[in-house]
């Protein structure tokens, strides 16, 4: 496996609710062994890389990605862009895709792409203090997931490296690694030994999984707002 040797988030511009990041870095620093930073990136996103009407290619998206920050970072080092936008694998026949990985333990590069598209809660008109906690978990789970996989682990799939077809199973899924995984990943240097305590100002994403009344409330006041409207 081949250990990170520093994870940058990169907001690209278009991303404008933000509110989730800080939390999702507290929480990634508390378990990850590389350091975890956050960048702005001017990165345009034209129809040239839309595989439908209103779904960018995962692939076209990372593949500008890479040219765009290629040189900028310390090997081996981790990206991910997160993006407002929706997202589609081609390679995969689903309706749309969270979020995607490229590279292994074989590549010069390691990336990932995250949609904020379908994981942000709320919206604009109705917001509630525990969207941006929301936000953050989910976007937690599926970026250790990435990190993991483009290690080089060969992982069992389950506890947080569960695949997740729907926001539902995104949720309900545990936050953590298997005993197993997580072994192995701290023997590669990959995770802390211990995880670190949470600071005055870091949240607690890193539960087993989002607490069903929290999600069910944040539901239920999204479908109040609509018939409202």
């Amino acid at each position: 496996m081949v250990a990170p040797a520093e994870v940058v988030l990169y907001i690209q511009s278009d991303l404008k609710r933000t509110e989730f990041v800080q939390p999702l870095v507290c929480a990634l620093q508390r378990v990850l062994a590389a350091p975890v930073s956050v960048q702005t990136l001017d990165l345009p996103l034209g129809p040239e890389l839309l595989a439908t009407t209103t779904q960018f290619e995962a692939a076209k998206v990372a593949d500008r990605f890479i040219e765009r920050t290629a040189g900028e970072a310390n090997a081996p080092s981790f990206r991910y862009l997160l993006i407002p936008f929706d997202l589609k694998v081609e390679a995969w026949n689903w309706r749309y895709a969270f979020s995607t990985s490229f590279g292994d333990e074989t590549t010069s590069y390691h990336v990932g792409v995250v949609s904020t598209a379908r994981i942000a809660a709320g919206n604009w008109w109705l917001q509630s203090p525990w969207d941006h906690e929301i936000t953050a978990t989910r976007a937690y789970k599926l970026i250790l997931k990435s990190i993991a996989r483009i290690t080089g682990h060969r992982d069992t799939g389950g506890c947080i490296l569960t695949t997740s077809l729907s926001l539902e199973e995104l949720d309900r899924k545990s936050s953590e690694f298997c005993p197993g995984d997580r072994a192995a990943l701290v023997a590669a240097g990959v995770l802390k030994e211990k995880e670190e305590q949470n600071g005055p100002r870091c949240m607690t994403v890193a539960r087993r999984s989002l607490p069903a009344p929290l999600v069910t409330a944040r539901r239920m006041l999204d479908d109040w707002w609509v018939r409202l409207r």
